[in-house]
């Protein structure tokens, strides 16, 4: 009779593990880990002045010096696309205005370390 709840408690565990990961998403927010490395990222879409959205996107790693190439996207269309370097504290950071098109926005980011591999990207529907 003791093996069903040992079942069920693994069962239960491995449900909160599966659905449970390292991105964190509220309204108009999202951050987790980055994979291959120790960084962590940020994605943040906000109401702009008139007909646009504020987008703040920052990898914060543990190395200053390091490029990260780096694309931002809205509904599909590309809004950024350079290569920064991290600063003397290991974070990039980008601030773009993008048009507020009508119905539901998709901000998609994604960085790519290009000394390390180590990649982070998240989306918010705004």
């Amino acid at each position: 009779m003791r093996a069903k709840p040992i079942a069920l408690s693994l069962i239960a565990i491995l449900a909160i593990a599966i659905t449970a990961g390292p991105v964190r998403a509220h309204d108009g927010e999202v951050h987790g880990s980055c994979s291959g490395g120790p960084s962590g990222f940020r994605l943040r879409v906000q109401p702009g002045v008139g007909d646009s959205l504020r987008v703040r996107f920052e990898i914060e790693g543990d190395e200053p010096g390091q490029r990260w190439q780096l694309f931002m996207s809205d509904n599909g269309a590309r809004i950024y696309a350079r290569t920064k370097v991290s600063d003397d504290e290991g974070r990039v950071r980008v601030r773009k205005a993008t048009d507020d098109r009508p119905g539901r926005d998709r901000i998609s980011a994604t960085g790519v370390n290009l000394d390390t591999g180590e990649s982070c990207a998240g989306s918010v529907s705004f």
